[in-house]
């Protein structure tokens, strides 16, 4: 009788032990994901536009057109004192220099350009994308006529 009491005592202290390392174990997991850095602490960067701009992909309606056509020579150049160039034209936005903003620095939707001398600005939809390594704008436009939605692609070049 003795030996058996014995034995349900080591059984319990046994039990008793293990249940204590796995709690201990899942306690200690818990924190070790713990964040150590606060979400407040994050700042978003504000998105740089300036720099010249190469034109590396066109779709048409859904259509890639890259191939049919060299686009490769057109360039947008967009100064930091946010005036814009254009090199080699090809049908686009805009036909002539003039000035460029976005309209929000860390999270921009529009980009607008307002040609020198037009009264009229032209505003168009803009990602911010980074392809392959390389940082891109994307700018959905409709030049001419309506009908037609131009999805263009360029990759900023690096001097």
């Amino acid at each position: 009788m003795i030996v058996i009491l014995k034995i349900r005592n080591m059984r319990f202290k046994i039990q008793t032990t293990v249940l204590l390392f796995v709690l201990l174990g899942i306690v200690s997991a818990c924190n070790t994901f713990k964040d150590e850095i606060t979400p407040d602490s994050y700042m978003e960067v504000p998105k740089q536009l300036d720099g010249k701009w190469q034109l590396k992909t066109v779709i048409r309606n859904g259509t890639d057109i890259s191939e049919v056509m060299d686009f490769s020579q057109f360039r947008l150049i967009m100064n930091k004192d946010n005036t814009y160039n254009i090199e080699n034209y090809l049908p686009f936005l805009v036909k002539k220099n003039g000035t460029w903003r976005i309209d929000n620095l860390t999270y921009p939707f529009f980009l607008t350009f307002q040609e020198e001398g037009a009264e009229r600005e032209a505003i168009t939809e803009i990602t911010y994308p980074i392809v392959q390594g390389k940082r891109h704008i994307t700018l959905t436009i409709s030049p001419g006529c309506s009908s037609n939605s131009y999805v263009y692609s360029f990759e900023k070049i690096e001097e």
